[in-house]
């Protein structure tokens, strides 16, 4: 029998290997057979980094090539899994065994997920690092630096940071039909030291990129428009005072900020931790979680959003799902594990670090949905708040919501006007509590694109996360004034 045609696509995934696509189809397909939900998973990666600080290239990094594969079976709780960075007949052979011992009898006939045949590119499928040499990437944050430089007499140091990397992605499921998507993601983050007559020193930063080639994060526009970000970020920190303790009503501004949704609400709604009944959401679809104006969506085909995929990392299609509408909870994130045991849809959220890691429920991108406030007019209603323009970091309890979060820039409200800046302010609470004291939500929706990137279970994955303007009533703020 004449092997089936190998799609160029295919073909890169099966060089110097003895396996043809007809082999590997008839393998993997024999594999998974008595099998409720399973998958053969392929990756070739490659990438490079570039730093500059204090004037000297630290790391030049470049050929960070990974590939290999892995095979899972499952039947109810029970999973197998094996991978190996070697592909051949053989390895392919030992990883299918080696999974299919936990096994026991016959599981109902595996369905395969709906196809996700790639029919409009959500990004580039273009290897991202090609479009520019490494001698002309060097050159280009040469230029940068000196740009930047000749900016502002206070800046005392400058750091730019350059990571690049392609991901090639290979599945295969019951149906034996490859899906292959290449997944980019490029970024450039600007690091600015100021420094005052008195000595005292502040850093702002800025990152542009996402799922975005050399050439999109070496953009004359762009570059110069984050530096001038970063830049006015950190001659404002130098005047900024502490900020207030106490309770009062904050808003939070577009894009960003929005992590504190991703942190102490969207893992909470994710379908394992309401599977295990850990979660504060766990057993409440149907009911009223949050205020009228609270929407909140995960989507992962919106095109050029840095958590979008074509398919999630099991070859299921992804798609919007409203987690919460006007309040209400409507459903949960699920992988196909997840749906299986909850009589559930998998929602295209089974995610996974590399090969060498079985899938879970993860977000892909975020959001609240725009609401009907003028952002303005929300800002006019707070008589004495604080006004949130950046978030840092901090620390989640992901399934109570907890949280501890610090807020990088923020201003004082006083009378419906954003007054002076301060720092070293930090939020505190629990994500259900902030979904319903949320009673304003802004029509000025935004999406970050740059940053992002959310760990659970020792594994970290890029995600998307953004929000229009909003207003949460008696938040606790922690400050040192």
């Amino acid at each position: 029998m004449a092997n089936k045609k190998v799609t160029p696509e295919i073909d890169k995934f099966l060089k110097n290997s003895d396996l043809t696509a007809e082999k590997l189809s008839n393998l993997v397909v024999k594999g998974l057979d008595g099998a409720e939900y399973g998958e053969f998973y392929q990756e070739i990666s490659e990438g490079e980094s570039l730093l500059k600080d204090k004037g000297m290239y630290t790391n030049i990094s470049t050929g960070n090539n990974k590939s290999g594969f892995g095979f899972r079976v499952g039947v109810g709780e029970n999973v197998g899994y094996a991978y190996s960075d070697v592909f051949n007949e053989e390895s392919l052979k030992d990883a299918i065994a080696k999974a299919r011992q936990v096994l026991s009898g016959k599981g109902s006939k595996i369905q395969p997920p709906p196809s996700s045949k790639i029919e409009e590119e959500l990004f580039t499928q273009e290897n991202p690092m090609k479009d520019m040499g490494l001698a002309d990437k060097i050159a280009t944050l040469d230029e940068i630096e000196t740009y930047i430089k000749n900016l502002d007499s206070k800046i005392t140091n400058v750091t730019l940071s350059y990571s690049s990397q392609a991901k090639s992605v290979h599945l295969m499921t019951a149906d034996g039909k490859s899906l292959v998507e290449n997944r980019p993601m490029t970024s450039l983050h600007i690091g600015i030291q100021v420094e005052d007559e008195n000595g005292k020193r502040e850093t702002g930063n800025a990152i542009i990129g996402g799922r975005a080639t050399c050439k999109d994060v070496f953009n004359k526009q762009a570059y110069e428009e984050a530096a001038k970000k970063a830049l006015e970020q950190a001659k404002t920190l130098l005047i900024a005072e502490e900020a207030p303790a106490g309770v009062m009503d904050v808003v939070l501004s577009g894009g960003w900020p929005a992590v504190l949704l991703h942190e102490a609400v969207g893992h909470g709604l994710e379908g394992d931790f309401n599977r295990k009944d850990i979660s504060v959401y766990s057993g409440k679809i149907g009911q009223k979680v949050a205020t009228d104006e609270v929407t909140i969506i995960d989507q992962g085909n919106i095109a050029g959003e840095r958590g979008s995929l074509h398919f999630d990392d099991e070859g299921t299609a992804t798609q919007e799902n409203i987690l919460v509408e006007n309040g209400v909870l409507k459903g949960y994130m699920h992988d196909r594990q997840s749906a299986r045991l909850t009589n559930s849809k998998p929602t295209g959220n089974g995610r996974r670090q590399s090969y060498e890691y079985t899938p879970m429920p993860r977000m892909t991108n975020t959001y609240f949905k725009a609401g009907k406030h003028d952002p303005e007019d929300i800002i006019k209603s707070v008589k004495d708040g604080l006004y949130i323009a950046d978030m840092g970091g901090g620390s989640v309890d992901i399934t109570s919501g907890q949280f501890n979060m610090v807020a990088t820039l923020a201003y004082r409200i006083r009378d419906g006007k954003i007054c002076e800046p301060v720092k070293g302010a930090t939020l505190t609470g629990d994500g259900l509590t902030v979904i319903q004291t949320i009673d304003m939500v802004g029509n000025d929706l935004k999406l970050e694109k740059a940053v992002g990137m959310c760990g659970k279970n020792t594994q970290s994955v890029p995600v998307g996360c953004g929000q229009p303007t909003i207003k949460v009533s008696n938040m606790t703020v922690g400050g040192t004034k």
